[in-house]
């Protein structure tokens, strides 16, 4: 990808033009307090992801049963203790029998190591899923940053284009109570001005919701603010810098963990072709008629006989389970490829949009400036004025649309690039 591009002189002259415009015809919007950096935004937002503690967990869960694989024996040990006598039976021939064990399960031949290698496995996967949800994050935060700061621009478009309308209609208002002008022309502007109100109170809806989700992200009230961000961005600049590949992408990395997860329950699987057999000591206490009690002690050993009814199921769902995550592995290389493809075409797509809405908006407002004062010395119709007024709105929210756009795109491309602003 080229980073080094640059709008011709003439182009970024109009695009700061529109900008200009933009700015003057509108009301400022009230800003409290100083503005929050993208970076800020993604930080904070990254910080309060409740995916923190259940990630967090997940990794110390799989940490403590790396060390606890790293046992003797297979599991905690049992104890087996039996007790008889005649007199229950209603015949006192002091027959008596007291016997205990203790008995460990041992470990099949690698089948420690094994499963010590699934918990490593399992650690390192849940670190791979903190950076897929951090990237996560951070998308979504340029989307709601971007949804809003549009919002922002469209409703100061809005209240541009209804300033301009009032304008107009005072003029009218005025000539018909002069009867200089028939009713229909005041119908027309009341029309155009109750269309221009309706969109103000849609947007402000707008705005409301979205600044809503954008503070619950990041926990706290936040002003965003994008105006650093082109495509002479340090962050864009170091990252288009750097070869890349669809293996430095986190949710490729994931998805190569998950495979690696897989492949050791196989092999664990494999180790595991029978229950695990038990080793323990017993003592026996007994006693007979006529007989001196008597202690015995004694080994035990039990060794389940491995059959396919036990161990071919579950080694078949190892199989299938590690077949399934290299299948998912190839899927989301192709989705990050595709994704990065799509990335980079939006953001030429958008820098060539912003160069022509940029013209545009510049063009069209100056025709509705025009087209009033022409109207004004009564040299075009009014509905003429109107159209020109209405064309300006719209080109002036195409070129908003065009430059939230872009540098939203930038802020993709950086991120896919595998940089969290």
């Amino acid at each position: 990808m080229s980073s080094g591009q640059h709008f011709p002189l003439t182009r970024v002259l109009a695009a700061l033009g529109a900008m200009i415009l933009l700015t003057n015809a509108a009301p400022a919007l009230a800003r409290t307090g100083s503005t929050d950096t993208l970076h800020d935004m993604i930080a904070d937002a990254w910080a309060n992801d409740p995916a923190q503690n259940d990630l967090t967990t997940q990794e110390s869960g799989a940490q403590k049963r790396q060390r606890a694989a790293r046992s003797w024996f297979a599991g905690g040990p049992s104890i087996d203790v039996q007790y008889y006598d005649d007199r229950p039976s209603g015949r006192n021939y002091n027959y008596r029998t007291a016997q205990g064990g203790l008995s460990v399960p041992l470990w099949l031949p690698g089948q420690g190591t094994a499963t010590e290698h699934v918990a490593a496995a399992d650690a390192q996967a849940a670190q791979t899923q903190r950076a897929v949800a951090h990237m996560a994050m951070a998308i979504r935060v340029a989307d709601t940053v971007g949804t809003l700061l549009l919002s922002e621009r469209h409703k100061a478009t809005a209240q541009s284009t209804l300033i301009a309308l009032r304008r107009i209609n005072q003029v009218v208002s005025l000539s018909v109570r002069k009867s200089e002008s028939v009713s229909t022309e005041a119908q027309a502007v009341s029309a155009q001005m109750a269309l221009a109100e309706n969109e103000l109170n849609t947007v402000e809806e707008e705005i409301e919701a979205t600044h809503a989700s954008l503070d619950i992200l990041t926990g706290h009230p936040t002003q965003p603010d994008l105006t650093g961000i082109d495509m002479r961005w340090p962050v864009f600049l170091q990252a288009s810098g750097h070869p890349w590949t669809e293996s430095n992408d986190p949710r490729v990395q994931a998805a190569h963990q998950a495979v690696r997860v897989a492949s050791e329950k196989d092999n664990l699987a494999a180790h595991s072709y029978m229950p695990n057999p038990e080793i323990g000591v017993g003592v026996i206490n007994q006693g007979q008629y006529g007989s001196p009690w008597d202690t015995q002690v004694g080994v035990s050993l039990k060794m389940p006989i491995p059959t396919d009814v036990t161990s071919v199921p579950i080694r078949t769902q190892a199989q299938s389970a590690l077949s399934t995550a290299i299948r998912e592995e190839a899927e989301t290389r192709r989705t990050v490829r595709a994704e990065m493809a799509r990335v980079q075409a939006h953001l030429r797509n958008t820098s060539a949009s912003i160069i022509m809405a940029a013209q545009a908006a510049h063009a069209t407002v100056g025709r509705a400036d025009a087209m009033e004062h022409s109207w004004r010395a009564g040299e075009t119709p009014l509905i003429e004025a109107l159209r020109a007024r209405m064309d300006a709105y719209n080109s002036l929210t195409a070129f908003n649309k065009a430059e939230i756009d872009h540098r939203v795109a930038i802020i993709r491309t950086v991120i896919a690039l595998g940089y969290i602003p």
